[in-house]
């Protein structure tokens, strides 16, 4: 019987490891295989990135179409004009809002943790020790268990 287990990567992992070994099971029947993070590029990163500058740009768009109003109107009655008033409040508008949006993004996600790469336990056993085994994986926190007969 095969038992199948994922932990986290942590001492609890260790600690399972060294009970198993000391009920029986001898290490040419515990199999340890850690699962590595993926570190190319993939998909989701890209388009997450691509969706964080596009709601920025959004938010910049709306904040300088805003200002540009108000700086259009204010240029009537300014020395330089409504079209450099306008223009002005624009681009200073597009700082703002993007900025507001970069800085209130990055705070918000900034505390959290990554996570811990996970390692895969599969013990093979006899049907007798197999409630043993996963006693044992339950009380070290494992993450799920299967079991193939």
């Amino acid at each position: 019987m095969l038992i199948i287990g994922a932990f986290k990567y942590s001492i609890e992992l260790e600690e399972a490891l060294g009970e198993l070994e000391n009920n029986g099971i001898s290490r040419k029947h515990i199999l340890a295989v850690p699962m590595n993070t993926y570190v190319g590029t993939s998909i989701d990163f890209i388009s997450e990135s691509h969706d964080f500058y596009s709601k920025g740009i959004e938010v910049g768009m709306a904040c300088a179409t805003a200002c540009s109003v108000i700086g259009t109107s204010m240029g009537f009655v300014l020395r330089w004009g409504p079209i450099i008033w306008g223009l002005t409040a624009a681009f200073i508008g597009f700082i703002i809002g993007f900025g507001l949006y970069f800085f209130f993004y990055k705070s918000a996600h900034r505390n959290l943790s990554k996570e811990l790469p996970e390692a895969t336990i599969i013990v093979q056993c006899s049907e007798e020790h197999s409630n043993l085994v996963m006693e044992i994986m339950w009380k070290y926190d494992v993450l799920t268990i299967g079991q193939v007969s």
